[in-house]
């Protein structure tokens, strides 16, 4: 019976150790933390789930936390400036923020409820990638943690930054009363970086998540270099300071005498590079490693793909493993370099996508806010377009794609003036 070992337990391995069980396939998951473990760790990330890694749940059987009252059903573009641009659109169908230490230990449950096996490994070494490719016919890399991000060769025309483009703050706080309907607030400070606000369901229940990516040197940057742990109060002071003067919508929803954050480990700060890399790499004994997640794509998050990426790219894999071992082909070197090209089409556009956002927006980006801002249909396509990044990518990669995205509305508008039947926009 062939057998696949994945280590790491974030959403790409997880996902993926699920597909394969449910395929019939034997896995072995290597993770350094237990269920408990993570539950209790300090916040990790910010992760919205959207529709299609949603969808994948259903599929799985582990969507346990679908509710119709609870989800994100807009996103909310609003760019500083003189005049402000505001816009919000409405995601179809709705997407889910929720505290991966919520989300991760109960996944890691059920894989081991449903037959696989979750062999505590600590932080492996890259050393012991050979040793696991003599145990296992593949051995999936789902995690940079420790030197494992260093196995895989980075791909320099994938990857244009060297080095951080954001430095971020995330907290869990309490004391903003929820928007009248449940969102995202995607606020853009031109210069300086963006400011986005959410409600994140936790293990205690929703709470409000506040993300600031700040460009280092910016307004925003001092709140990335306040230790988070000396004393709360501080954070809290400079976060009321920076949304009265950037995100004064959020502002205005804060009650000064109940404002803290959760708890001292509910926030996070990070600086990413974003980076991506060739997807497998020779063991020796014609033994593979494959990467998938973060150890093929690792974004930043201001586009809020890279769980979504994760998933997809686990998904893809997945099905690569199926459909190789069902016709009796063997996971080598033919099978990995299908695999590279098969992930880099599905994770490539939201990668390049995000890359381009952390520059200046150039004037074709603007177009799109400034259409948005005067068209519902323009803005609620941007939102549920968050998670087509595909077309999203083709769309704002240059000015001809903005070009004819915004035509297509146009003509639309046109026709049912006319009183013709309307059409669809046509995708760029």
């Amino acid at each position: 019976m062939s057998s696949i070992g994945i280590v790491g337990a974030g959403i790409a391995g997880l996902q993926l150790g699920l597909y394969l069980r449910s395929r019939g396939i034997s896995c072995s998951l290597y993770t350094d933390r237990s269920s408990d473990e993570i539950r209790s760790s300090r916040l990790p990330s910010t992760a919205a789930l959207l529709g299609s890694t949603r969808a994948r749940d259903r599929e799985l059987g582990t969507n346990h936390w679908d509710d119709a009252t609870f989800g994100c059903f807009h996103v909310d573009v609003r760019v500083k400036g003189l005049p402000e641009l505001s816009s919000q659109g409405r995601i179809d169908p709705p997407a889910l923020f929720i505290d991966m230490r919520l989300y991760l230990p109960r996944l890691l449950e059920d894989f081991e409820a449903r037959g696989g096996r979750v062999i505590r490994s600590g932080v492996l070494p890259a050393s012991n990638l050979a040793r696991l490719g003599d145990a296992h016919d593949l051995v999936v890399v789902a995690t940079g943690r420790g030197d494992l991000g260093t196995v895989f060769p980075r791909d320099y025309h994938r990857s244009p930054w060297l080095e951080p483009q954001r430095r971020l703050f995330a907290g869990l706080f309490r004391g903003i009363d929820f928007p009248q309907e449940l969102g995202l607030l995607f606020q853009i400070v031109p210069g300086h970086g963006e400011i986005f606000e959410s409600q994140l369901l936790t293990a205690e229940g929703p709470v409000s998540c506040l993300l600031f990516e700040a460009i280092p040197g910016g307004a925003l940057d001092a709140l990335t270099r306040v230790p988070c742990d000396d004393d709360p109060h501080v954070v809290e002071s400079l976060v009321l300071d920076l949304l009265e003067a950037n995100a004064p919508n959020v502002h205005a929803r804060v009650d000064r005498q109940t404002f803290h954050l959760t708890r001292p480990r509910d926030c996070m700060q990070a600086a990413i590079v974003p980076t991506a890399r060739r997807a497998y790499v020779e063991l020796g004994e014609g033994r593979y490693a494959v990467a998938v997640g973060d150890a093929f794509a690792t974004h930043d998050p201001v586009l809020w793909q890279g769980a979504n990426a994760a998933s997809r790219s686990a998904w893809a894999l997945g099905e690569s493993i199926v459909q190789a071992l069902a016709a009796g082909r063997p996971l080598d070197r033919r099978f990995c370099e299908g695999v590279d090209e098969r992930l880099w089409s599905l994770v490539g556009p939201s990668m390049e996508w995000t890359n381009a956002f952390l520059s200046p927006p150039p004037p074709h980006t603007m177009a799109i806010f400034s259409a948005a801002s005067r068209d519902q249909r323009i803005a609620d396509a941007f939102a549920s377009n968050l998670d087509n990044p595909a077309l999203q990518w083709r769309i704002f990669r240059g000015p001809e794609g903005v070009d004819a995205f915004l035509e297509g509305f146009r003509r639309a508008k046109t026709s049912r003036s006319a009183g013709a039947v309307s059409v669809a926009p046509a995708s760029a």
